[in-house]
Formats: structure tokens, sequence, C-alpha cells
């Protein structure tokens, strides 16, 4: 058989299998297609099958899962992926040796991009500079090589789409790009139809091969010298010259496809200001923006989490020299030191910061808080770099077994060898902690269980050390010009302070509570860093709130909750290592339960618990700061129906005036009916006629009477109260009943 025939059957039987055992025997046809021309690389193969063979392997349909996910049930089908797909496996090595004939370009489907990615294509070419990856435009298309196309369908599993308006004929035709219209970038909404949430990271074929990956195309050692600021998006190595910096070329153009498909993805603003002007890209500002709450992708958090964990640690022999044994006498990690604070950490830091706050803000309430975990648990692992080992990372290439126990790791702390990754990654320890509460207060009546543990972990990282903690304090107060320049424990935290403040302007960008639904904060409430601030909007009086919160909360748990009250407990304990000795500062020597009294009594508006039966004691102290009408959407609440009757409402209020100070400000004057003598009533019609005139005259009077008396007491419409669940479900039940009775009384 010729091999344009052959190639076209292939790809036939590839795109036919929907089951396990298909799956199985078109990836054993594709082995010995790829054996039987080891040689010749026809580009028949890469024509017709490569595209059809990438399509199966990582998108998923709701009729036909992808290869990945059908081996999550099939040991012996994800051992015969891993052999075709692995970095010294056949596909690849067949890849490279197209790529070196330069036998074929490819045009990713446009309508799986990331959105800024469109909007760069559709720019003007000085904009290339943005990404490496624009270096492979061609007009307003993307042409890639054989090797850099399977690494976008790579990079795109995580955040693909089940839905079946993705037709494998955009892969199999890299070219037809009609379609889409039909598709919708979901980054962060992408849902398989039979991946497994739950399913552990060390199970997982698709991090087994992104370790794999990592481990073959990532050095873990510093890069050449002229590379310097390889990190960064505007400095891009030669895609030429000796091995070493096509080495490193190839390193960059994959973290960036993997940065940019799963952390930036459709964010509005993906790129820093300073960069977008620079190059004259204008992107769509933050009302344009589609800012809809949706929860993170399933399994994408796991992704991340090892990309993050193998970027910062680095090969032990090349830092042996530079790391240095903790002053407790504690183990340390074999992890990055500030020899190099990170190559590629530039590159990671803004999209992971925007990645998480994102999660923290438009993760919807209702939905599973796994997903949102999972995202948790990266920003976490970013935090604590220091504990990341090779041992750890190993698990991630091997197929976990059943019995196979927990790595024994010695307790490994910060200390000052990572001053200088801390002082760069300030706001993850600082500003997003105070996030983080907000994301807590959201969801704390979902799974109080769950959010304490979250809390918990928080805290542990924070009090984990004096040391770490004891420099966070002196940036904070560097920030907020409580440190003395001249000290000497200053000249080190000064000089970041600038930067932390421009990070904090840039990272957050167009991102507040107030997009939020359920916030508890106002907008641009973190403008500054507020960890350590004792005001309303401190990180302080969020916790204690959230403790006040979670107690109503945990009385309600069925069961045994012996355990969430013990986190409780941890999580008091953890704040006054982290409270207390500045508490003790501002309020003598007032203990940590007298100071969380003292400031419940100077709050805002009053706050009703969800379960108003349950309060008792100080818990009718608690506060919520903000309007009413927008307080936290709750379970009992349809929130997509009180999104609508909020805006609905304030609609009304500001179309009748009700959004003044006061009833001054729009007088409204008394409406007269003037009656003249000699005008004579013609009959029944026209003393009807003034009848109807005089009710509406006094209906006129009585609204604005209404009206000024709202304005003057701050009354205002709000229609949130036919959202509530109970009312709506009495109402379905008067329909029934009236239905049924009509139906009875024919």
């Amino acid at each position: 058989m010729p091999p344009g025939a052959d190639a076209s059957s292939l790809a036939a039987a590839v795109l036919d299998a929907g089951t396990p055992p298909a799956a199985a025997a078109a990836t054993s046809r594709v082995l010995d297609y790829l054996s039987r021309h080891a040689d010749d690389q026809p580009r028949a193969f890469f024509a017709d099958a490569f595209p059809s063979l990438l399509y199966r392997l990582f998108v998923s349909a709701p009729s036909s899962p992808s290869f990945i996910d059908l081996a999550a049930a099939d040991p012996a089908l994800g051992d015969l992926i891993l052999s075709l797909i692995y970095p010294t496996g056949p596909l690849l090595a067949a890849a490279a040796a197209a790529d070196r004939l330069t036998l074929i370009r490819y045009v990713f489907p446009s309508e799986r991009l990331p959105d800024w990615l469109r909007l760069a294509l559709a720019s003007p070419p000085s904009t290339d500079l943005a990404s490496p990856l624009l270096s492979r435009r061609v007009a307003s298309e993307l042409h890639l090589s054989v090797f850099e196309y399977y690494l976008f369908w790579f990079a795109y599993y995580p955040v693909s789409s089940a839905s079946s308006a993705a037709p494998a004929a955009s892969a199999s035709n890299p070219r037809l790009t009609s379609r889409a219209r039909l598709e919708t970038w979901v980054s962060t909404l992408a849902t398989t139809a039979i991946r497994k949430s739950g399913q552990k990271p060390e199970n997982s074929l698709y991090l087994r091969l992104l370790y794999a990956y990592l481990r073959e195309f990532v050095p873990t050692r510093t890069p050449p010298v002229n590379m310097s600021g390889g990190g960064t998006l505007l400095h891009r190595a030669p895609s030429h010259g000796v091995d070493a910096i096509d080495s490193f070329a190839r390193a960059e153009f994959f973290l960036h496809t993997l940065v940019h498909f799963w952390l930036v993805g459709d964010d509005f603003s993906p790129l820093p200001k300073q960069t977008c002007h620079a190059l004259g890209l204008r992107l769509p500002s933050r009302a344009h923006a589609d800012l809809s709450e949706r929860p993170p992708s399933p399994g994408l958090g796991d992704a991340v989490k090892l990309l993050v964990m193998y970027l910062n640690c680095c090969d032990g022999r090349a830092l042996a020299d530079a790391c240095v044994p903790s002053p407790q006498g504690l183990s340390v990690s074999n992890g990055l030191c500030d020899t190099q604070v990170g190559f590629w950490n530039p590159l990671i830091q803004r999209p992971l910061y925007r990645f998480v706050l994102r999660t923290f803000l438009f993760c919807p309430i209702g939905t599973a808080i796994k997903n949102a975990s999972q995202v948790f648990s990266v920003w976490l692992a970013y935090m604590e770099p220091w504990k990341v080992t090779q041992q750890e990372l190993d698990r991630y290439g091997k197929q976990q077994g059943g019995d196979e126990k927990e790595p024994q790791t010695t307790k490994m702390v910060y200390n000052s060898s990572w001053r200088t990754y801390v002082l760069s990654n300030y706001l993850f320890y600082n500003s997003m902690v105070v996030h983080f509460l907000g994301f807590a207060h959201k969801f704390i009546h979902s799974d109080v269980a769950s959010v304490l543990l979250m809390v918990h972990k928080v805290l542990e990282v924070l009090s984990s050390s004096p040391e770490l903690l004891g420099l966070l304090h002196k940036v904070d107060a560097a920030c907020h010009s409580r440190l003395v320049a001249s000290s000497p424990a200053s000249d080190h935290v000064l000089k970041y302070v600038p930067s932390i403040r421009e990070q904090l302007k840039d990272w957050e960008d167009g991102l507040s509570e107030s997009d939020a639904d359920g916030s508890l904060l106002h907008e641009h409430w973190n403008s500054d860093l507020r960890l350590f601030s004792y005001d309303e909007n401190g990180a302080y009086n969020l916790l204690q709130l959230l403790l006040v919160r979670a107690e109503s909360e945990i009385l309600r748990l069925p069961g045994e909750t012996q355990q969430a009250l013990q986190t409780l407990d941890s999580i008091k304990s953890q704040m006054k290592t982290a409270f207390q000795g500045h508490i003790e500062r501002i309020n003598g020597n007032t203990s940590l339960e007298e100071s969380h009294n003292q400031q419940h009594q100077v709050r805002g508006e009053v706050f009703t618990p969800k379960h108003p039966s349950l309060r008792k004691g100080s818990w009718a102290d608690v506060k919520y700061k903000g309007e009413w009408m927008k307080r936290p959407i709750s379970e009992a609440e349809v929130a997509w129906l009180a999104r609508i009757l909020i805006r609905l409402s304030d609609w009304l209020n500001d179309a009748l005036g009700l959004e003044c100070a006061d009833a001054e400000g729009s007088p409204a004057g008394a409406t007269y009916i003037q009656f003249d003598g000699n005008t004579t009533v013609g009959g029944p019609r026209d003393a009807a006629r003034m009848a109807l005139g005089a009710v509406c005259s006094f209906m006129v009077l009585v609204g604005q009477a209404v009206l000024k008396l709202m304005r003057s007491h701050r009354v205002k419409i709000s229609l949130r109260v036919f959202a509530s669940k109970k009312l709506l479900s009495a109402a379905v039940v008067l329909y029934a009943v009236v239905a049924v009775t009509r139906n009875v009384s024919r």
C-alpha cells in the first residue's frame, strides 16, 4: 500500500477509536507505522495522520473521550501511549527528523488559541516581541513546526473543552479555521466527560508525560551567560546557533506555551502594562472584558503545580556550593537559592499571580471547592519552594502503586538563602493572603471544614519560621514608612519597596473584589498591602470574622465535628504567632480574645449570618461591611436570579432618584387640580373622565410623597427578596395547587 493511502487509513482508524480497546489498537497501528517508516518519514503521515492523532490524544468530546482520558481506566492503554509519545519515543523522534527536513508547517486552529494571542495576531507585527510564540507568525497566523504543533496540542489538553463544537476536521485540516465561530475558548471552564477530578497527580498519565517533557526539554541548570533575562517576555534566544542555544530556545518555547495556555488564557491583561505600551499592543478595556464567574478547569491545578515545583527546584549539584545550612540545623531542600532566584521565575510571576487571584475572585458559589483547592495548592507550593525535593518530583515520573508509602522527608523551613526569592515574590505572601481570606468568606457556608483547613495551611506557611515572619513584617513596615532608613536591617528591604508597589499596581490590574460574586469587600480595598493592617479591611479582622462565622457553621455539621474544632483551635494559635506581637504593641497587653471583641464593636452595618436561629452571644455582633442588597449570595438564593434582580434594583433606584443623599436634592412640587366654575359636566363620559383624572392625580401625589419619604430616609428598592429559593418554591407549589384545582373543577 502506498504511504499516502496507508496514512489516510491510519488517520481514519485513529479518529474512529472511541473505546479503550479501539484506542489501544489505533495506537499500536501508529507504533507499527512509525517503526516501518523510521528512515523515510513520509510527508503523508504528517499531513494526514499526525493532526488526527493529536486531536484524539488531547481533545475530548462527550461521545468520544480523548486517548489520555481513556487511559485513566486502562493502564495497558496508558503504557502504549507512553511508549508512543515519551520524549525518547518514536513519535517525537519522527517529528524531530521531519523538522530537520522542513517537511511541513502547521497552523494551529485560531479558535483554540488563548484570547490575547488571537488579538496579537490581529495587531501590527511590532507586537511579535511580546512572546517567543509570535516569532512563528506569518501574516495573521502562527506557522508551527511539527514539534511546536505537538506542544500546542499537549498544552491545550488541560483547558480543552468537551463541547462537540470542536470537530476533528479542525485538526485533520490544520489550515481550516472557518469553524472559529463555533467554538469559544474557555480556559478555566473546561470539563471532560470521563476525566476524574479526584484522581491523584501521581496516577495521572498526563502529569507523567509533563514531568518527562520538563526533564527532557527544560534544563535545571543555569543557561548560558548570554541568555540572562531569558525568563522575561521581551528577551528571546535565537533559534539558531550552537546546541546550547537551540536547547534553550526549545525550552523557552515550551515554557511560554504552557504559561500562555494555562496561566494567561483569557486574561484581559495578559502582559505588563509597560510592555503593552512599549509594543503598541492595544488590549480590550476592562469594561469589555469577560469577567464572568467560572470554576478552574479540573486537573489544571495539578499540572500548574508540577510546573511550578519543577521550575523552583534546580539541580542539587549545580547549587551545592550556593546553598547554606539552616541556622536551626534543619535540612534545606536542594531547591532554588539566592544565587539565581529562579531563572524562569520572571516568566511565571505575573501570570501565576493573576491565575490564582482570578480563581479566588471568580470561582462561583455553588461549585465544588475541589478544583479551587488545586489552584490553592499551587499557591502554597510557590510560597514554599524550599520544601520541594527531587524525590517528590520523581514521584510524578512513575505509576504509584496502591501500597506505596509516602516518601520520608525531613522538615525543611525557610532560611536566609531564600530572602531574595521572598522579596521578589512578596505579593504572594501578603496581598494574596488577604484576597484568599475574601475567598474563604465566600465559601465558608459551602464547605466549612475544607475552608478552615486551607486557612490553617496558609497561616502555617506564614508562621513556620520566625525568620520568614520577621522578613515579612520588615517589608510591610518599609512599605508603610515605619522602618527607619538608616537602620542596618532596612538596607536589603527598602530597595525592594518601589518594585513591590509597582507589582501590586500591575499584577492586580483590573481585578478587584467588587467584580466577584459574594464579596465582603469594597472595590480597590486592597490597593495597599493589608496583611498586617489592623483596620477593618486588614487580614486580622477578616480572620476574626471568619472564625466567628465558622463556629456557627460547625455547630450545624452532621456527625463528628471534632476535627473541624481542632482546626479552628490551631488557627487561633497560629494567629497569636503571626499577629500577637503587633497587637500588643497597638493595644498594650490586650489579649487576642479581648482585641477580638473590641474590633467587632466598631464595625459598620449588621451582618446577618446564614442561619439566624443559631445567633447568640458574640455572633450577633458579626458585621457585614458593604451595601446590604449586594451582600454575599447565600445558598438560600438562586444566584443567577439574584444577580439580575440586583441590577434591576440598581436601575430602578437610579431612575427614581433614590441614590440621592436626601430629599432636598430633587424636590417634588405639589400637583393641583383646578376646576373652572363655568365648566359644566356634559354627561357620564365627562364625569368618568374627571373621576379618573382625580384618581390618577391622587396616585401621583401618593407616589411623590412615598418617594420623598424614601429619599429622606435613604430607603432603596431591593427586588432581591424574590430570588429566595423558599419564596420561589412556595410560588411553584401555589401555582401547582391552583392548576390542579382548576383541572378538578372542570
